[in-house]
């Protein structure tokens, strides 16, 4: 995102301060969300679909472990270090932009979810979709980045979960 389109956005959540603790609060609050439900959805599996277990626990950590070598070889600046914006989020973080890991690890996470029960995996869609909003509106990620994830997030969950 531009420098000037994204100081629109930022002018925007600064004179509306309820969005922007909206905005904190899903930046921070959502990625614990999936994060807290993953072993939960690991201990529901063990115990009712072990044929699930193994692939639940494997793909998401081979898929997480993907995305850290892709972002360690592409090492692409964060929004805020090419176009020189303030962000919402303050990060100090330099590089590893592209792709989104929480984006990518929440979309994995919820096709383990769709794979045990439906309606969770819907709402883990959900919330991995306002991650990706969050990141780019907060200015830490572009929207490549958090599409590349969900992209990435998506593929896995076809071939290891929705075709095993």
């Amino acid at each position: 995102m531009k420098r000037e389109n994204y100081d629109k956005i930022r002018a925007w959540f600064l004179r509306t301060p309820r969005c922007l603790l909206l905005l904190r609060a899903a930046y921070k609050g959502l990625p614990l969300i999936v994060a807290t439900s993953y072993p939960l959805c690991l201990l529901l599996c063990f115990l009712y679909q072990r044929e699930l277990f193994l692939r639940a626990v494997i793909v998401p950590a081979l898929l997480f472990l993907l995305i850290t070598l892709i972002r360690h070889q592409f090492n692409f600046p964060r929004p805020y270090e090419r176009e020189k914006i303030i962000p919402l989020i303050q990060r100090q973080k330099k590089g590893h932009s592209f792709p989104s890991r929480h984006t990518a690890s929440a979309g994995i996470i919820a096709a383990v979810w769709m794979a045990y029960w439906y309606p969770a995996g819907i709402t883990m869609i959900m919330i991995t979709f306002f991650i990706a909003v969050s990141r780019v509106l907060a200015g830490v990620h572009d929207v490549r980045d958090v599409a590349f994830g969900g992209v990435v997030g998506f593929i896995a969950a076809r071939i290891f979960f929705i075709f095993p």
